[in-house]
């Protein structure tokens, strides 16, 4: 994966060098790792502020996972989920409360895969919540965020976890490109991975994401309509046309190959589908 030297950029700042290939989309892997034991045919996950049980079906349906949100029908709806098969792919949010031990060993019992722990400004009970759940509850899969910054990523890395999601914090921007260029270079030390849990409008955005690091991406209401399963498969014929275009037959293959260039707001315009 080619590094850059420019300070920030994010996705709608670049574009992927396109290179020779043999690949056909067609013969292109789309599967990726979460963790040892989560892995999914599609490499997005369904964000909790638009997944309900129907939402969470069709992402299962689809080899992917969605997030249910806290509150409401989640235990219930975890449930419903793998009433017919425990294997079903579904995840769960959790916030940083006193009970947020309690609360995530409760919904993996009743058979979550993930959980998505949404971090606040008490970033010390955070870890020690996530370093407990990390020792004591395998193989439950933990993803924390939003993250901004590789410093803090490590500092969650170092609790054992398996996933942190790169995400803006109330009032900052994050330069999705290089930020999650910079915490997967550190989640590589760890044997984890990187989420990009925001900024995801096109197919073409979830390709930059994955080249620069992300094992999968987040996506919501921006890229996900009403008919979520015809909204998946045409992420993953996207998905397939950018890795073909990069000559990348699996994800790490076009970790491997991408070369990013810098463009302007013309050129993105340009590169995005248009009358002539």
């Amino acid at each position: 994966m080619m590094e850059t030297e420019v300070a920030g950029l994010s996705l709608d700042q670049v574009l992927l060098v396109p290179s020779e290939s043999n690949v056909l989309p067609n013969a292109v892997s789309l599967a990726t790792n979460l963790s040892a034991d989560v892995q999914e045919a599609l490499p997005v996950i369904g964000a909790p502020t638009m997944t309900g049980l129907g939402m969470a079906q069709a992402f299962a349906a689809n080899g992917a996972l969605a997030v249910l949100p806290v509150g409401g029908t989640q235990l219930q709806d975890v449930q419903a989920m793998v009433a017919d098969d425990e294997a079903t792919l579904v995840g769960v949010e959790v916030l940083n409360e006193v009970d947020a031990f309690e609360t995530a060993v409760m919904l993996h019992a009743a058979g979550a895969k993930l959980i998505d722990f949404v971090l606040d400004d008490n970033l010390d009970q955070a870890i020690d919540t996530l370093r407990l759940l990390a020792q004591q509850v395998p193989p439950l899969t933990i993803m924390a965020g939003p993250v901004a910054d590789a410093e803090t990523a490590r500092r969650l890395f170092e609790t054992g976890i398996d996933l942190v999601k790169v995400a803006p914090l109330p009032g900052q921007p994050v330069y999705m490109v290089t930020t999650t260029m910079a915490v997967a270079e550190v989640a590589s030390e760890f044997d984890a991975g990187v989420v990009l849990g925001a900024g995801i409008r096109y197919s073409g955005d979830i390709v930059k994401a994955l080249a620069a690091g992300a094992v999968a991406v987040m996506v919501d209401t921006d890229i996900i309509g009403d008919t979520p399963a015809d909204d998946l498969f045409q992420i993953a014929g996207g998905l397939r046309s950018g890795m073909g275009y990069t000559g990348s037959a699996t994800i790490d293959d076009l970790r491997l190959n991408a070369q990013f260039v810098q463009i302007t707001a013309a050129g993105l315009a340009e590169s995005h589908p248009h009358d002539v």
